[in-house]
């Protein structure tokens, strides 16, 4: 029935491809609604995924939109599973997921993402997102690189989510993109930290015991409206959990990192001796702080 998993990551990304349609279309809510003969209201519930349209409506909305044949089956078919609490994806996919991702941050009162081996898309510079992005995706690296630049405006919006990264040490040490681009990632990263909607922690290495970073990235979304979802990352897929009983291990995983992890002044000063390391500055592993052992 409709409105039956609404909140659910397959029908939050269903409302995500038929936002995009519609704009690519150059149809608004209301010219769109009056040529479906519904009310805007309902179409708008459909795109924030407060309520899930039944296929035959999706068909007829990607109809009314003229989109190709392809990818009204491909929206039918996900509207057709979009009830399902959680979803893997597999395959060529990398259009939807940031699709996806992005409608997460779009919507978000509250994001905490937890990254353990590069530093999260939200907080990457040009240079230093670009080193990354031509090797996964050379040929349009370009237009990816600018598209995840671009995600960086949803931290400075009205009404910004709150936003915190739990960065490993390991994640801020590699080089990527070599000392200048390295460099320059790191000083952004303390700049960003002094936003008051921006919180950066970071989990020491050389830990002496297992934590909930040794278990990979995640990033964790909290809506005003609708329950949590997690969000993780692969290779060639992607994970996307809904139920409450996964959420929680999730939850728990975050407070258990904090507690690990500096406190936030610790944190930006020790991102600060990083950066002048790799500026070529005098080194601070000295200090004990780069190789905290956790008890």
């Amino acid at each position: 029935m409709a409105g039956d998993g609404k909140g659910t990551p397959k029908v939050r990304a269903l409302g995500a491809e038929l936002r995009e349609h519609r704009e690519l279309a150059g149809f608004t809510l209301r010219q769109l609604a009056t040529k479906l003969g519904k009310h805007h209201s309902v179409l708008a519930r459909y795109e924030t995924g407060e309520k899930r349209p039944e296929p035959e409506t999706v068909a007829a909305i990607m109809t009314a939109l003229d989109a190709p044949p392809s990818e009204r089956s491909r929206i039918v078919e996900l509207a057709r599973i979009a009830g399902d609490a959680n979803w893997v994806a597999v395959g060529d996919s990398s259009h939807r997921d940031m699709t996806t991702l992005i409608e997460y941050e779009r919507t978000a009162r509250t994001i905490v993402e937890v990254a353990t081996t590069v530093i999260p898309g939200l907080l990457q510079t040009y240079d230093y997102a670009h080193a990354i992005i031509s090797k996964w995706s050379p040929h349009d690296a370009g237009v990816r690189t600018a598209t995840r630049l671009g995600r960086r405006d949803v931290l400075t919006k009205k009404n910004a989510p709150t936003f915190t990264a739990i960065i490993t040490e390991n994640a801020l040490r590699e080089p990527i993109g070599g000392s200048p681009a390295h460099a320059e990632q790191l000083r952004y990263l303390a700049a960003a930290a002094e936003a008051d909607n921006v919180e950066i922690l970071v989990v020491p290495s050389r830990a002496t015991e297992w934590n909930p970073s040794h278990a990979g990235s995640f990033i964790h979304f909290a809506f005003a409206k609708g329950e949590p979802i997690v969000y993780i990352e692969h290779f060639s897929s992607l994970t996307l959990l809904h139920s409450p009983k996964e959420v929680k291990a999730f939850q728990d995983a975050i407070t258990t990192l904090r507690d690990v992890a500096m406190d936030r002044s610790d944190s930006a000063k020790f991102i600060t001796e990083l950066a002048a390391e790799a500026e070529g500055g005098p080194s601070h592993d000295d200090s004990g702080r780069g190789s905290a052992e956790l008890a």
